[in-house]
């Protein structure tokens, strides 16, 4: 098993307009399959790094809405959260069929919090390959990470 790490270009990367917010998210970031087309093992892993949480944060909704469903592979699975906590946002879930998937750590729905912490943490999305196939098979995909990420100190 080998991993490939990759970073999110910045025009894949947006902070939400206050109109758009209204779903109570503030970041959304885009993954295509060829952003993780990567590697050539049954069982490698790709980690998109998506960027940086502030020194004092607090992840208080994640979901992620799979456009596209993946092809190419025989399985591969999302799950986002930190370097320290792969699945502290969204736990290991299928890209292979389309739709939202909002399953956090410990919680069963999007708006449960998920994360907090006092460090400034690297925010990723990890993908499994499972079985047949690898992520540099991946023929179709795209997906959208919806998270809300805020400061303490801007709290109040």
């Amino acid at each position: 098993m080998a991993n490939t790490d990759v970073t999110l270009d910045n025009a894949r990367k947006d902070v939400l307009s206050n109109q758009e917010r209204a779903q109570g998210f503030t970041h959304k970031y885009k993954i295509l399959y060829t952003d993780i087309d990567e590697g050539s093992g049954s069982t490698d892993t790709v980690t998109a790094v998506l960027g940086n949480t502030p020194t004092d944060f607090v992840v208080t909704r994640a979901m992620v809405n799979v456009t596209t469903a993946f092809a190419g592979t025989g399985g591969l699975s999302i799950q986002v959260g930190t370097a320290g906590d792969p699945n502290g946002f969204i736990t290991a879930t299928s890209v292979l069929t389309a739709g939202p998937i909002a399953t956090q750590a410990g919680a069963t729905t999007a708006a449960a919090a998920a994360c907090i912490g006092t460090t400034a943490q690297v925010m990723e999305a990890l993908f499994t390959n499972s079985s047949s196939g690898s992520p540099s098979a991946l023929s179709a995909g795209e997906l959208d990470i919806y998270l809300a990420v805020h400061s303490a100190n801007d709290l109040g």
